[in-house]
């Protein structure tokens, strides 16, 4: 069965100065997980599901340090580091950068380069680790309706990358290199929880190589199918993949293509490019006439791709450890191009930006010398805060590829990204009065813009006005309208009468968050938030407040909260997790409220609660 690193996740302190004040309030802790599954070594199947975690007693082990390099002259050094943790009987988990490439040969020094933000490495080191079933895993990641993404949107042209490809056949027409793989960014909207972003990634690729790593810096969510290299009681394997043909939905048509791509000659010989060169690679650290090739070829599918890939062996010469092997063989051949070195120069010239994260190795290593690592190919580089993430993306060229195909085969890769699953529609509820119209309508409809503008949806705000205009043109008497937008644009309002008025003070009972603070679902009013109706009426009061694992409280199910505290209304702040309302916003705006944290125990004299439609009801807890 293919192996996986699909394992690793880290949060700690650490950094760059800037950054740790809000360091110091997260807290020093690492923790990850990987897909259920086993990689094979040579003396049988091992469980491929680690987790590497510091913290509140749902981690087992201590994250002792986090090692890391932003400098490029000072990487081969970082790399070092972990090695003295390793003899000390610690694990080490985390990634190391493409960008460190250009430290490990002098050579390449001159044209270092990293993007900001981004360390070239990142290693935590710990006492252990924890093994997770595949229900552990299902467990951690959450709800994946917690998160949504949206389309790759590469960061060049066609007509650009098409030009640096003409180049790189110059390169490779006159004998510089005879195989490179040249690749470009995108950028990739992510909102909600990047845990939940890794469930549907994980869900959609079914790679078994890919993994989460949480950083001081932000998020990696790997989806990699690709295993650089794994080594097991002395001997050594790679796994090269190079050769990429499309999935059909007619399963004959799916093998014909898997048989196609298996014969193809020109997909054969870029992947015995990369085989030759990873055996030269390995040679260096193998010992003399270990290197084997058991498996040339083979074709693995996943749900959007097949890929060709080949198995390379060796025995690890004496002396030599993991972390050897890491600065010997990094960057894998199959995302560089050969010869290594000079297919590297000449794609850092052509390439407009760093690589950052993406076609380096994310992996852990064992005291006694055991490890595994991927390519970094698949993943999403996400900073702290960040609502858009990074996607690299690349082909290799040799001189009788066809360019336009290899931009197809780029996109087709990013594929795996499941974008625009908008399975909601989008939701606006508004305060009819046949004397004053709509109440605060421009805000609602903006509101709705930013929303659709957001998650891709159709929204024309003229035509929701003459909607609305319609909907209520006869109408006598007061009443509240609820307008659906779909993500093609069609709109559906209903008009019902304004709830009759409650005796005050109204009961409210207070239960656990159902999801994650982060969670996409609480920021944005949709169809997608009925898990908070459901919370509301099986509390069977009027009203119920959710409260986050922190103690803190954040919202009701359909108002926002606020106490009274030295004559100004506190409402808990947006980034707790909460739908922040027309009422809250125009209170705050008149300065008559205030974000601030509230805890149940501020509840017990009282409080308010409100939207725009019923304004502010006087509660109690129940």
């Amino acid at each position: 069965m293919r192996g996986g690193v699909d394992r690793l996740g880290c949060r700690g302190s650490g950094g760059r100065e800037q950054r740790r004040e809000k360091e110091r309030t997260h807290g020093a802790r690492l923790y990850g997980l990987a897909r259920a599954g086993q990689w094979t070594g040579h003396d049988g199947a091992i469980p491929a599901v680690r987790r590497f975690a510091k913290g509140n007693g749902a981690a087992l082990r201590t994250a002792r340090r986090r090692d890391r390099g932003h400098g490029g002259r000072r990487c081969p050094c970082c790399s070092r580091q972990p090695s003295g943790a390793l003899a000390d009987g610690h694990h080490a988990a985390g990634f190391i950068a493409y960008d460190a490439a250009y430290a490990f040969e002098a050579k390449l020094v001159p044209l270092a380069r990293a993007l900001p933000g981004t360390p070239l490495l990142w290693f935590g080191i710990f006492d252990g680790y924890r093994l997770l079933d595949p229900a552990d895993v299902t467990v951690m990641l959450g709800d994946p309706a917690g998160a949504w993404i949206g389309r790759p949107r590469p960061r060049i042209g066609r007509s650009d990358y098409l030009a640096a490809a003409e180049r790189v056949r110059e390169h490779l027409f006159a004998g510089d290199f005879y195989q490179a793989n040249l690749t470009f960014g995108c950028d990739v909207d992510v909102l909600g929880s990047p845990l939940a972003a890794y469930a549907q990634l994980r869900r959609r690729a079914n790679a078994g190589w890919g993994g989460i790593v949480r950083h001081p810096c932000g998020w990696l969510l790997s989806a990699s199918p690709e295993q650089f290299f794994t080594l097991r009681g002395g001997l050594l394997e790679a796994r090269p993949m190079k050769g990429t043909a499309p999935r059909r939905a007619d399963p004959e048509a799916d093998a014909a293509e898997i048989a196609e791509l298996a014969a193809d000659p020109k997909q054969r010989a870029e992947n015995l490019m990369i085989v030759d060169l990873l055996r030269n690679d390995l040679a260096r650290v193998a010992e003399t006439g270990s290197v084997d090739v058991p498996d040339l070829f083979a074709v693995e599918t996943y749900p959007t791709v097949h890929q060709m890939v080949s198995r390379v062996t060796a025995r690890l010469r004496e002396g030599l450890g993991p972390v050897d092997v890491l600065q010997t063989l990094f960057p894998c051949g199959s995302i560089t191009g050969a010869p290594k070195i000079a297919a590297i120069e000449a794609l850092r010239a052509l390439e407009p930006e760093p690589r950052g994260t993406y076609t380096g190795s994310m992996g852990w290593i064992e005291p006694g010398g055991n490890s595994a690592f991927n390519v970094l190919i698949r993943t999403l580089e996400l900073e702290e805060g960040a609502s858009s993430a990074r996607l690299g993306l690349g082909s290799g060229l040799v001189v009788d590829s066809v360019l336009d195909n290899e931009w197809d085969e780029c996109l087709l890769k990013g594929s795996f990204v499941p974008s625009n699953q908008n399975e909601f529609d989008l939701i606006e509820t508004m305060r009819f009065d046949p004397h004053g119209g709509i109440s605060h309508l421009e805000d609602h409809l903006d509101r709705l813009k930013g929303a659709a503008d957001t998650f891709g949806f159709r929204f024309d705000r003229h035509a929701a006005r003459n909607e609305l205009q319609a909907a209520t043109f006869r109408r006598s008497d007061p009443g509240m309208l609820r307008m659906l937008l779909s993500p093609k644009g069609s709109m559906a309002i209903e008009l019902k009468p304004i709830p009759q008025a409650p005796r005050e003070p109204v009961e409210v009972v207070v239960r656990p968050l159902p999801v994650s603070g982060d969670d996409v679902r609480l920021r944005y009013k949709t169809t997608a938030r009925a898990f908070l109706e459901e919370a509301r009426k099986e509390g069977g009061a009027f009203e119920t407040i959710f409260v986050d694992p922190e103690g803190r409280v954040t919202e009701g199910s359909f108002t926002n909260l606020f106490v009274e505290e030295d004559g100004k209304l506190v409402t808990p702040p947006a980034e707790r997790g909460l739908l922040p309302g027309l009422l809250r916003a125009k209170l705050i705006a008149d300065g008559k409220a205030v974000e601030g944290d509230l805890t149940v125990d501020s509840l017990k004299n009282g409080f308010l609660i409100g939207n725009n439609v019923r304004g502010l009801i006087r509660a109690k807890l129940a």
